[in-house]
């Protein structure tokens, strides 16, 4: 691509996330990663607990929070002891990192892409694999109108969906999705988002433009927004 075709909404560094079911710590209770960017830390839960494959179109996410010290989202991550009427005391495991990098949100032909590159571990080993984190990826990347009933009953409900500013609520009209632009959309606790693979057949289908856009979008242009962004700060070892 020669000329810039596309525009960075939000920079930063990305960290890949698992927190193990209390049970049966083999087993996965929630999978998230934390976004950096703007002195802000973001936390997006991926409703299936991996990073979509290109056999399935889109994967549910959300905001669960926005930590604006690095001390309260580490406190977060940490175990919790708490008591149950019925099992007494109760441990939940700490969250361990997969994974962490940087990212880039960027606005490409009406299309809104999610793009990480990984710089820590470098080489995939099976724990990565098995949340399907790669080297790097490139994900559609669309927001989702709380004002609009869902016919699937998936995603938040009531008070747990965000509440928008006028201003942004007016750019998703009468739209269920909408590309996720302008990046603003993220400061809310309760944004709910889809996160959609590349070279989806349906997809092409509907919008040949996309293979393009994805194949623009590999350029030297990326590598030099990526170089702009700080190397990320490693706030928890890598689980191996």
């Amino acid at each position: 691509m020669v000329n810039k075709k596309f525009q960075v909404l939000k920079n930063g560094s990305v960290y890949f996330f698992f927190r193990p079911k209390i049970e049966n710590q083999s087993e996965v209770q929630k999978f998230f990663l934390v976004l950096y960017s703007n002195k802000r830390y973001y936390l997006l839960i991926i409703g299936k607990k991996h990073l979509p494959t290109e056999k399935k179109e889109s994967y549910f996410a959300f905001v669960e929070a926005i930590k604006k010290d690095k001390n309260d989202l580490l406190q977060s991550l940490k175990g919790k002891t708490y008591q149950t009427s019925t099992r007494g005391e109760r441990i939940s495991p700490s969250s361990l990192c997969l994974g962490i990098g940087k990212f880039l949100l960027v606005e490409h032909h009406n299309h809104t892409h999610f793009i990480y590159r990984l710089i820590t571990p470098s080489t995939i080993k099976p724990v990565q694999t098995e949340f399907n984190l790669q080297k790097e990826n490139d994900y559609l990347i669309n927001v989702k109108n709380p004002q609009v009933s869902d016919t699937n009953k998936t995603g938040l409900v009531g008070q747990q969906k965000a509440v928008y500013p006028d201003w942004l609520q007016t750019k998703l009209t009468n739209y269920r999705f909408i590309p996720l632009n302008p990046g603003d959309f993220l400061d809310y606790e309760g944004a709910e988002l889809l996160l959609i693979s590349k070279n989806q057949p349906s997809l092409t289908q509907k919008e040949p433009e996309l293979e393009n856009c994805w194949e623009e979008t590999d350029s030297e242009n990326l590598v030099a927004e990526f170089a702009k962004v700080t190397s990320p700060e490693a706030i928890a070892p890598i689980e191996n």
